[in-house]
């Protein structure tokens, strides 16, 4: 089964869920397109200053922080090759593979879609994909658009899941394999798991099980696929749940947060490297 993945730079989400695929039999990664940063241009820039604007200095020094400790992260998979499988980043992965990359301002955009046309994809995989997808873009592939979404859906719809579930004080995680349409992760959902949310959990903490559960999930929605099954892992009812959508977090969201918990740990970051399984 051909795939292009889309991630976005520098998301540890993303690399998990490629690595996986990676090593996945039947599974051919054709192509990645990469959501670039928005920094990479004037306009990127101003985006970048009205972003921060909305969600706080404070938050913004913690993502650069943590950007640093995912980049020691990395260097440490270089001292300690074997722990490669589990960070390597994307573009890594791309290079060492001769897997063509395209670096995107806007999936939508024309250039965008002839790179995904040529390849001829039978999937398109979107592994924490920071963009909205239209219906240019949902009708290229064969089969269709997969998403791994970092919450229990349909409750928590939209942006951030695992920073809003422990913001909302849950006792529990979820993680969805779905199908993208033109909503908000309205598509038709093929497999969910939650999980128990430590006392102590970080939103890093939770990304990183999420990831690595949903990597696992989608395993075995593609192993159901390349097999000409039903992909859906079980028959899944949602009408007597929630369905709510969430925003990006803005100022007052994050400072209410972080009246109750750390956003991360760097042991939480680095944790990925050693993980196992989850309950």
């Amino acid at each position: 089964m051909n795939v292009i993945i889309l991630y976005s730079a520098g998301h540890l989400g993303s690399a998990v869920i490629m690595n996986k695929l990676l090593a996945m039999p039947g599974v051919n990664i054709v192509g990645v397109v990469k959501a670039q940063p928005l920094t990479l241009s004037l306009r990127g820039r101003a985006r970048v200053i009205n972003h921060l604007k909305k969600v706080g200095w404070k938050f913004a020094w913690l993502l650069l922080w943590q950007r640093c400790i995912q980049i020691l992260g990395y260097l440490i998979t270089m001292v300690f090759p074997f722990l490669r499988k589990r960070l390597k980043p994307a573009w890594k992965i791309a290079v060492d593979h001769n897997i063509p990359v395209f670096h995107c301002g806007n999936i939508n955009d024309e250039a965008c879609q002839a790179f995904i046309r040529q390849l001829q994809p039978d999937l398109l995989i979107s592994a924490y994909f920071s963009q909205i997808l239209k219906k240019e873009i949902l009708a290229l592939p064969k089969r269709g658009v997969l998403n791994v979404h970092p919450g229990w859906l349909p409750v928590y719809k939209g942006a951030m899941a695992y920073f809003w579930v422990l913001n909302n004080g849950s006792d529990r995680g979820g993680v969805t394999v779905h199908w993208i349409d033109e909503g908000v992760d309205t598509g038709e959902i093929l497999a969910r798991k939650s999980f128990m949310l430590k006392a102590h959990a970080t939103q890093e903490s939770v990304l990183m099980y999420t990831a690595v559960i949903g990597a696992r999930l989608l395993g075995r929605v593609l192993k159901r696929l390349m097999e000409g099954k039903d992909p859906r892992l079980h028959i899944v009812h949602t009408h007597d749940e929630d369905d709510i959508y969430y925003p990006m977090p803005g100022e007052s969201a994050f400072e209410s947060y972080f009246r109750q918990r750390r956003f991360f740990r760097i042991r939480d970051v680095l944790s990925v490297l050693v993980m196992k399984r989850y309950r």
